[in-house]
């Protein structure tokens, strides 16, 4: 399918510049304590501000490390980054931990979870709004879940060769946000490849559920599973937005002026179930607004086409105003197997799907794919490791492994060529890592976890906790980059000064703030 766009692309001068794309790692950990237990303690305040700190920051809890690398330029130097920051946080954390899965443990509902602070400035009061809201439409629990995020831009210089051998007549930045979104389209149909080849989280603890009815299956006294689930979290117990899609929320992936349109929509449509919870009451706000969506980051996606960071409005609009500037992909579990929650391997795998995805298909998403590509990821999610478990593709059922086969071929395809261009053979080891996978599914991770979680005879919660005194062990022991450590402390200095500053300016009220943030 791809081989003659492949040949003619390969033979273009625009090959060579795939070699200078970018890449970028957001990792999501909780910090909890010698039990296992979700941290009550504040963010560190050795780590600097958490609003403003660009390396070390806060998601949903005030207790879920957010972890940053810069934009690099190769997969070893972001995960060296990643690696060194995981490294500086251990060495500053008194008696406490970062659980290494995505799906927590030990949970005593939503009052056990702490939503993050980030002072008194407006956009901090912004973003605990925000967080209060996101608490009080689904739950703190879903919002503790944590994984990785990996970044990818291609060069300009890749871009504007691209363009010629294209022959398009747009400017760069039109060519590149429709080349960003076919991307998009294209890693929206395969992202179940990721849940079945790295999901790791196909257990959790039975306190994540707190009593609710489930189908999942008991494990043992403290721990559900499915017998064929690769990654639950990206399955009907993770964080997801059908409560959303149920009242007509539809993000449309098909351009970037469609794309921004339904976020739009969204953000401005009100819900008459969140104008129940209110928006100020009891002397503080509940929730940003009463819309379907508070903010267009809301609705949870495992691909984001992102706009570039300088551009300081909301992403919508700084998507129309710059194009898109780079590619989010979120689906990835947290490897427990991995000290740094995610392997070169993968990553140089994710980078030629990257590719793939720019190459594969430039057809727009119609309605019954779209649910086809949800369909796909869910059911892969709890029952991909079944033999018999079929993949749908314009209505038609296909073994998964024979999708599977077919998509590694051209993978494969592709990191010869990216051999050709770099002569690192980790791009077709990361392929062939993979192909033993399809021929033996105990080598999947979360295979390995169930069958590690048997033959031990522990929980998930037990499995886990192992795993946190050898991540600790590892940190505690790894020589670090003495420059890297540098940034880290000036960064945690300068980003309360920046706190300061902007809890200093009291020119706006927090009313004209919100209502500038989404009016301007």
């Amino acid at each position: 399918m791809i081989d003659k766009f492949l040949k003619n692309l390969s033979e273009h001068p625009c090959s060579l510049f795939l070699a200078n794309s970018k890449i970028g790692l957001e990792k999501e950990s909780l910090r909890v304590d010698g039990n296992g237990t979700i941290s009550l303690k504040m963010h560190p305040e050795i780590f600097g501000s958490s609003l403003t700190n660009k390396y070390i920051t806060t998601d949903y809890s005030e207790a879920l490390i957010e972890i940053v690398t810069p934009p690099c330029n190769s997969h070893s130097e972001a995960l060296k980054y990643l690696e060194n920051i995981i490294a500086y946080i251990y060495r500053n954390l008194e008696d406490e931990y970062l659980w290494p899965a995505s799906m927590p443990c030990i949970i005593a509902g939503d009052k056990s979870i702490p939503i993050a602070y980030y002072g008194t400035s407006n956009p901090a009061r912004m973003k605990t709004t925000y967080r209060r809201g996101l608490g009080n439409r689904y739950g703190r629990v879903m919002q503790v879940i944590s994984g990785i995020h990996y970044n990818y831009s291609f060069s300009d210089k890749f871009w504007n060769s691209y363009a010629q051998l294209k022959k398009t007549k747009k400017n760069l930045k039109d060519f590149k946000s429709e080349q960003y979104f076919i991307i998009s389209r294209n890693l929206l149909r395969n992202d179940w490849m990721i849940a079945y080849l790295f999901g790791c989280s196909p257990a959790v603890c039975k306190s994540y559920l707190s009593g609710k009815k489930t189908t999942l299956e008991s494990f043992d006294e403290y721990t559900y599973y499915e017998k064929y689930a690769t990654s639950l979290r990206m399955g009907d117990i993770g964080y997801q937005n059908n409560k959303e899609e149920d009242m007509g929320v539809h993000i449309d992936y098909n351009s970037l002026e469609k794309y921004t349109e339904s976020l739009n929509e969204a953000i401005k449509k009100p819900s008459k179930e969140y104008k129940k919870i209110g928006v100020h009451s009891d002397g503080y706000y509940k929730q940003i607004n009463e819309n379907i969506l508070q903010i267009e980051n809301e609705y949870y996606s495992t691909v984001r086409p992102k706009p570039d960071p300088k551009i300081k409005k909301r992403p919508s609009k700084a998507l129309l105003k710059g194009g898109v500037n780079y590619i989010e992909l979120r689906s990835i579990d947290n490897n427990i197997f991995s000290n740094t929650g995610i392997d070169e391997n993968q990553m140089y795998f994710i980078e030629l799907l990257m590719i793939h995805s720019l190459i594969e298909n430039d057809e727009e998403i119609t309605e019954r794919e779209y649910r086809e590509i949800k369909k796909n990821l869910t059911n892969c999610a709890h029952k991909g490791r079944n033999k018999n478990f079929n993949i749908i593709k314009k209505g038609e059922k296909k073994p998964i492994f024979e999708v599977l086969e077919e998509k590694l071929k051209e993978l494969k395809k592709i990191a010869d060529m990216m051999f050709a261009i770099t002569k690192d053979k980790k791009y077709n080891e990361c392929v062939a890592e993979q192909e033993i996978k399809i021929k033996d599914n105990s080598k999947l991770p979360s295979n390995i976890v169930i069958d590690t979680m048997v033959k031990n005879k522990v929980s998930f919660y037990e499995f886990c906790m192992e795993n946190i005194w050898k991540q600790k062990d590892h940190f505690s022991k790894i020589t670090t980059d003495g420059i890297i450590a540098k940034k880290l402390k000036k960064e945690a200095i300068e980003s309360i000064k920046t706190q300061e500053e902007l809890e200093s300016d009291f020119t706006e009220s927090y009313e004209d703030y919100i209502n500038k943030y989404f009016f301007e």
